[in-house]
């Protein structure tokens, strides 16, 4: 007899049991069913546990986990916002007028403007250069001159030379204009912050 009883127990627990019955509705109220691989449709939902009748036995509440790109976002815009307020005590600390800044703008372009000036004198010399080498080439090669490769030679550094200064030029009518730019940002950031303070 308890032989029989010991085989109907081991009997009972040794059946497969099965797996509770889930459901959550995602974002478009959809209901998703599952029972042992969560869909990614339920990830952060919450979720309902039902017996094999469809009886609910438990809810699980969705993981308020958080937002890994908004708080990434948070952090940058929380720096910004510092970085902007440093700006703002170096500008306030910096200059007393509006004038000022102008003043201070024209100091830093002037010997960027001398500058200019002397690459363009020198840029001059080098295109008349050229241009002596060029009617020279011209005249040798009509006339048959053996001179002519001993012209071109000439004419290749004076080539370089003329590149680089008009480069030199570029470079500098840019930083002109960078500086512009930056100065009347501050000038700008200047006015509201001043007017802030009225």
């Amino acid at each position: 007899m308890h032989k029989i009883i010991l085989f109907a127990i081991i009997l009972i627990f040794s059946q497969p049991t099965l797996a509770s019955l889930q459901k959550c509705v995602d974002d478009a109220g959809m209901f998703h069913y599952y029972t042992h691989i969560m869909p990614p449709e339920c990830q952060n939902k919450t979720t309902v546990e039902m017996n094999e009748h469809g009886v609910v036995i438990r809810t699980h509440a969705a993981e308020n986990k958080p937002d890994i790109a908004k708080t990434a976002k948070n952090k940058i815009d929380a720096q910004q916002q510092v970085e902007e307020k440093r700006r703002d005590a170096v500008l306030l600390n910096t200059y007393t007028s509006e004038e000022e800044i102008d003043w201070v703008l024209g100091r830093n372009v002037e010997p960027i403007e001398l500058a200019i000036s002397g690459i363009e004198m020198r840029l001059n010399i080098a295109k008349n250069q050229l241009r002596i080498l060029k009617q020279q080439a011209d005249e040798a090669e009509k006339s048959g001159n053996p001179t002519l490769a001993s012209i071109q030679q000439d004419m290749i550094p004076v080539k370089r030379n003329v590149t680089q200064l008009e480069n030199e030029l570029i470079k500098n009518h840019a930083r002109i204009s960078s500086l512009k730019e930056k100065f009347a940002t501050d000038r700008k950031r200047f006015q509201t912050l001043k007017g802030q303070k009225l």
